[in-house]
């Protein structure tokens, strides 16, 4: 995996938003534009009262073909950085990295690293900068550490 993100245009970065994923494939410059796609409208959305479900009014997003968007956008990248929102059951990113588990099992080798960052208030620049950051202080230690294991971020 070392020389797979010894570019950094190799490293294909993944901000998964709940409604959006903003995907840059092509560098981490901060001229670099980042492709969105965006996931399908809910037709059948009702409005709960908060405590009748666990979730509150809001329906779980559990969006296949949102997923497999992105995912056909990333397949042909060498490596993945993966950004989301928190941790838990709400993280977008963890409902994507579990949905790549279950129809993509060969891909999970590519993705290296998940952040958790707060998307709600960065704008793409600084995604980018902390891409770059997370970028730089990774290359040095897979380029140095060739024995290092990576560590499961995810456990489900």
């Amino acid at each position: 995996m070392q020389s797979a993100v010894s570019n950094p245009e190799k490293l294909a970065v993944v901000a998964m938003y709940r409604d959006e994923a903003k995907i840059w494939r092509h560098g981490i410059a901060p001229k670099d534009l980042p492709e969105v796609i965006q996931a399908p409208v809910e037709v059948d959305h009702r409005h709960k009262r908060t405590g009748q479900f666990h979730h509150g009014h809001d329906t779980d997003h559990y969006n296949p073909e949102f997923y497999e968007a992105v995912y056909a956008i990333v397949r042909e990248s060498d490596a993945v950085l993966l950004i989301g929102h928190g941790t838990g059951k709400g993280s977008s990113a963890e409902k994507f990295y579990a949905y790549l588990e279950k129809h993509h099992p060969d891909f999970l080798k590519r993705i290296l690293e998940r952040l958790d960052l707060n998307l709600s208030a960065m704008s793409d620049q600084q995604l980018t900068m902390n891409a770059r950051q997370w970028f730089e202080k990774n290359y040095r230690k897979l380029a140095t550490w060739h024995d290092r294991q990576s560590k499961p971020w995810f456990v489900g």
